[in-house]
């Protein structure tokens, strides 16, 4: 990732197919198990947080 463009690095990991289910007072995020950007997406989301 470190030579793609941060347009493209944005368009990759927000275009990942997900399945978002509520339980209680959390958000739970189910990935396709071919998520090919699959650990990308989780660091972001825990840097995020």
């Amino acid at each position: 990732m470190k030579s793609m463009t941060i347009e493209t690095i944005r368009i990759k990991i927000i275009k990942i197919a997900a399945k978002i289910t509520q339980g209680g007072r959390y958000l739970k995020f189910n990935l396709c198990s071919s998520c090919p950007y699959k650990y990308e997406f989780w660091m972001i989301l825990n840097k995020i947080q």
